[in-house]
């Protein structure tokens, strides 16, 4: 009878604390786990040293840390390879890695000098190639167009010379008659212009520009 007691209040002690409520226990706030080569990382503000330790704790890897590293990780990773883990921890914390003899090695990334960053490159206008001169107005033209738009008349010059002919947008769509036989280009800019009160110039860079006249007040 006494064994049976005995027996009964050791069996009881035992059920009694398998069965203790976990809530009383505390938790970690940092879990690694690894299945199948695969890790999974959670940490709410865990140091970056204790999240590294544990990840190359469970994953098997021998590593090396650099002294004065310091960094409070919020994250969490499920079934994700070893390497990818790795990378998002050391992305995170502003470090980096290297494998050498399978050891990892980590270390802060070098902090960007002050002034290192590359200046901004200011585009540089291209040189002036100069003004047309009187021999390339001297080339010949030949038109034969009728109400024309006075920018097809133009666009016909240059194409029969060569020579540039931008026309400025502030020009109004004249419709005007060209007949020019074996003229100089000259001639045929000095008419048109004429005809349609306009101007035209040499500009620096070896091109017409048709425009406006400008007030001479």
């Amino acid at each position: 009878m006494k064994l049976s007691l005995i027996l009964a209040a050791v069996l009881f002690s035992s059920f009694g604390w398998s069965q203790e409520d976990p809530a009383g226990s505390s938790k970690d706030d940092l879990h690694v786990s690894q299945a199948s080569g695969e890790v999974s990382i959670t940490s709410r503000g865990n140091d970056v040293r204790t999240v590294l330790f544990d990840l190359f704790t469970q994953a098997k890897k021998n590593f090396v840390l650099e002294p004065n590293i310091h960094f409070a990780l919020y994250l969490a990773l499920t079934g994700v390879e070893f390497d990818e883990a790795l990378a998002v921890v050391c992305s995170t914390a502003d470090l980096k890695y290297e494998l050498n003899n399978g050891i990892y090695f980590i270390s802060k990334l070098p902090e960007r000098a002050v002034g290192s960053a590359k200046p901004i490159e200011t585009p540089v206008a291209p040189k002036p190639l100069g003004k047309l001169a009187d021999r390339d107005l001297a080339k010949r033209v030949t038109t034969k167009l009728s109400k024309a738009d006075i920018r097809a008349v133009f666009a016909e010059l240059q194409a029969q010379t060569g020579v540039e002919i931008t026309v400025d947008k502030g020009v109004p769509n004249f419709r005007v008659d060209a007949y020019l036989v074996s003229t100089s280009l000259k001639y045929a800019l000095d008419v048109v212009t004429k005809a349609a009160g306009i101007e035209y110039v040499r500009t620096d860079n070896r091109t017409i520009l048709i425009q406006k006249k400008r007030s001479t007040n």
